[in-house]
C-alpha cells in the first residue's frame, strides 16, 4: 500500500524492500525488526494518539503493538499490504487498551484535511469567512466525537487516513458492506446532529460509496 501526498497516513515503502525484511523478520532476524520498527513507529504512534487522545497511552501502545508484531509475524501471509496488517494489529492493540482502562476517550479527527470529510462551498477570501469556516469544521469534529466507536473508527481510517474501504473492513474485521452502511451511518447522524444545532454543513461522500 503506497500512498503519495497523503500526510498523516501510511508511510511510502518500497514494496519489495519491506518484503524482503518481513521476511527476515519472520526468520527471527532482530536487526530487521529493528528496521521495521523504526520505519513505523512513528505511524503506530500517530494513529495510536488519534485512538487514545493521550500521548503516554500511545507512547505504550507503541511498544505494546510491537511486541505483538514481533510475536505474530509469522502469521502474515501476505494476502493483505503489511502496512494494513500492521494497521489492524494498532487498533486492535488500542482498543485492548481501552478496555483495561475502561474509559472511553473520545477520538480525535483534528487533523483532517478540511473539505476531506465536510465540504463548505463558495468559500470567499476573506478573514469574516475563512472564521466562519473554521467554526464550522470545529462544531463539526465536536459533533463526530459524540458518536459511537463504531462508527467513528471507520471514519477516522476512512478520512484521516485516506483508507480504501476494504482495508478498512479487512484492519475492523468487517465485511466491506458493513463498512459502507457504518459510514454513511455516520453521516446521517452528523446530519441529524446539524439540524438540531441549526448549523449549516455538507457532507460529501466519498468515492465509489452511496
Amino acid at each position: 500500500m503506497t500512498r503519495t501526498g497523503a500526510e498523516p497516513g501510511i508511510c511510502m515503502t518500497d514494496d519489495r524492500a519491506l518484503t524482503q525484511l518481513v521476511n527476515r523478520c519472520q526468520q527471527g532476524d532482530l536487526e530487521a525488526f529493528a528496521q521495521l520498527f523504526r520505519r513505523f513507529r512513528q505511524y503506530v504512534y500517530d494513529l495510536a494518539c488519534v485512538i487514545l487522545r493521550d500521548n503516554v497511552a500511545a507512547q505504550d501502545a507503541v511498544q505494546d503493538t510491537f511486541l505483538r508484531v514481533m510475536e505474530k509475524v509469522d502469521t502474515f501471509a501476505g494476502d493483505a499490504a503489511f502496512e494494513t496488517w500492521l494497521t489492524a494489529v494498532t487498533v486492535n492493540t488500542c482498543r485492548s487498551h481501552l478496555r483495561r482502562q475502561k474509559v472511553r476517550r473520545f477520538l480525535s479527527l483534528e487533523s483532517l484535511r478540511p473539505g476531506q470529510l465536510l465540504h463548505v462551498g463558495g468559500a470567499a477570501p476573506n478573514p469574516a469567512r475563512l472564521v466562519e469556516e473554521r467554526l464550522r469544521r470545529q462544531s463539526l469534529w465536536q459533533m463526530v466525537n459524540t458518536l459511537p466507536d463504531r462508527l467513528r473508527l471507520p471514519l477516522i481510517l476512512r478520512y484521516r487516513y485516506a483508507l480504501p474501504c476494504g482495508d478498512i473492513a479487512d484492519i475492523l474485521d468487517l465485511k466491506l458492506g458493513t463498512v459502507y452502511q457504518q459510514l454513511n451511518e455516520g453521516r446521517r447522524q452528523l446530519e441529524k446532529l446539524a439540524a438540531q444545532q441549526e448549523t449549516a454543513v455538507n457532507l460529501s461522500l466519498a468515492p465509489g460509496e452511496s
